[in-house]
C-alpha cells in the first residue's frame, strides 16, 4: 500500500516560507484542514447495524443479514461514514488497522477499468523509481476523473519523492477537497509543515489526524516529538 503516509518516513530538503508561492500554498491548505469539524458525520441514512463495529454493518456491504430487516447494499458514502466512526472509536490497534485498510480499499475504488489499469501501471513505475512515467500516468488519471481521491493522493506522494513540495502540497489540498478525513494526506501535510519549520502548524494538523484516527502510531509519535520540540523552544 502506497500513500502519503510514506511522507512520514522520508527525508526532504530544507524549504523556507519565503519561497515563491510556498507560504500561500501552506496557508490555503492549512485553512482546509482547520475548517474540518471536530466530530464526524453521522450515518444520515441506512440501518444502525452499519455502526456495530469492525465485524458489523460495513462488512455486510452487498450482502443481506439473515433474520434482520436490513438492506443488502449501502452507498459508498454511507459505508465511509460508518467506517470513519468505527476508526475513531476503535478499541485496539489491530481493529483500527483493519478498519483503516477497508477505508483505503474504498479510496482505491475508481469504478473505471481504465483508471484501475493506469493505477496499476503507476504502481509499477514507482516500484521501478520511474517517477517521470508515474507522474505522466497520474496526470492522465486526474484528468479522466478529477474526483478520484487516490489519483491526487498518489500524485502528491510522487511529487514528494521528487522533493517538489509545492506540487505535493497542491495535490494534498485536492485530496482534502474531495475527502477532508483523508488521514494519509493530512499526515503528509503535517510532515511537509514540519520539514518547513512550521512546527506549531504541523502539531495542529497531526492533532487533527488523531481526532480522525486516534490509534495511528505515526501521528502519535509526531505529536509527542513536536510537543517536546516546542516545549524546548520556549523553556
Amino acid at each position: 500500500m502506497l500513500s502519503c503516509l510514506l511522507l512520514l518516513s522520508l527525508g526532504i530538503g530544507q524549504v523556507v516560507a519565503s519561497e515563491d508561492g510556498w507560504a500561500a500554498k501552506v496557508t490555503q491548505a492549512l485553512q482546509t484542514a482547520r475548517g474540518l469539524p471536530d466530530g464526524h458525520p453521522k450515518l444520515s441514512t441506512g440501518p444502525e447495524v452499519a455502526l456495530e463495529g469492525p465485524a458489523g454493518g460495513p462488512a455486510q456491504i452487498g450482502r443481506s443479514i439473515p433474520d434482520r430487516d436490513v438492506p443488502a447494499h449501502y452507498t459508498r458514502q454511507e459505508l465511509l461514514d460508518a467506517l470513519f466512526l468505527e476508526l475513531r472509536d476503535a478499541d485496539s490497534l489491530r481493529n483500527a488497522q483493519a478498519i483503516s485498510r477497508r477505508i483505503h480499499s474504498l479510496f482505491m475504488q475508481s469504478g473505471s477499468h481504465t483508471l484501475d489499469l493506469l493505477m496499476m501501471r503507476v504502481g509499477t513505475a514507482i516500484d521501478n523509481k520511474d517517477y517521470g512515467l508515474a507522474l505522466d500516468l497520474l496526470d492522465a488519471v486526474v484528468r479522466l476523473d478529477p474526483d478520484y481521491v487516490e489519483g491526487w493522493n498518489r500524485r502528491a506522494t510522487v511529487h514528494f519523492m521528487k522533493e517538489d513540495l509545492g506540487r505535493s502540497l497542491a495535490d494534498i489540498e485536492q485530496v482534502l477537497r474531495i475527502e477532508p478525513r483523508h488521514f494519509p494526506a493530512l499526515s503528509g501535510f503535517g510532515m511537509i509543515l514540519r520539514q518547513a519549520g512550521e512546527d506549531e502548524k504541523a502539531l495542529e494538523v497531526f492533532q487533527h489526524v488523531l481526532s480522525i484516527y486516534p490509534l495511528l502510531e505515526n501521528a502519535q509519535d509526531a505529536v509527542t516529538s513536536l510537543r517536546e520540540e516546542l516545549w524546548g523552544q520556549y523553556h
